[in-house]
């Protein structure tokens, strides 16, 4: 932000003078531009190198596309006590998939297998049902409780070290045919020492096609 600020000033021809006019137009002129250099960068996405996961600002945003792939990489780092937004659009064929969709901390399965959630679902059928359980195997925080691919979602990520969790509202393909489910989740890993230093990775159980978007809220 500060280097997107630099510049917007340093665009701006030096006023040369004393007239307090000039001058309070000149400072005018600055202000206008350090304003539009700090609107333009909170409306544009912070793009990946390729190497280093990015770090955002409160009010910075990814956006990513992903193509027929089960594994999504995040590439953002984050550091304790933060929250970040996850939006997920997109496509994947209608198969029959036993295997939940997650979102893997630090980008690997954790050492600490352990995780619990409370879900609610709505089948394709249209039958209601809740549960709280300890999700050990999957091996992240679960974003659909269908047990297919993931088509719309919105999730909240919370990094505090004592209390990682993730809330997610999600509608997934669950079968062969139009058949939709959907589930409110709220889960959270029970270690409470490991810092999440990269929001991690998602892992649908088919391939899918779509848009990631990210942005750091706190």
């Amino acid at each position: 932000m500060w280097a997107a600020m630099q510049a917007a000033i340093a665009a701006v021809t030096p006023y040369q003078g004393n007239d307090p006019v000039a001058s309070a137009s000149y400072r005018a002129a600055v202000g206008q531009a350090m304003c539009t250099a700090i609107i333009s960068e909170q409306n544009s996405p912070v793009a990946w190198d390729g190497t280093n996961d990015r770090v955002l600002d409160v009010g910075q945003f990814t956006s990513d596309s992903f193509s027929a792939q089960t594994s999504m990489p995040l590439h953002i780092a984050c550091g304790d006590g933060q929250i970040y937004e996850i939006d997920i659009l997109g496509n994947s064929a209608w198969v029959a998939a036993a295997a939940n969709s997650i979102l893997q901390p630090n980008n690997t399965v954790p050492t600490t297998n352990s995780f619990t959630l409370s879900q609610l679902l709505v089948d394709h059928t249209g039958a209601v049902s809740g549960t709280t359980l300890s999700a050990a195997a999957d091996g992240g925080f679960r974003l659909d409780g269908g047990g297919a691919p993931i088509l719309f979602s919105k999730c909240t990520i919370f990094t505090t070290t004592g209390g990682k969790r993730v809330l997610s509202d999600s509608t997934s393909a669950t079968s062969t045919a139009n058949y939709f489910s959907k589930s409110l989740i709220s889960s959270w890993w029970d270690e409470q020492t490991t810092n999440l230093s990269s929001l991690g990775t998602i892992i649908l159980p088919s391939a899918w096609t779509g848009q990631i978007v990210c942005r750091r809220i706190a």
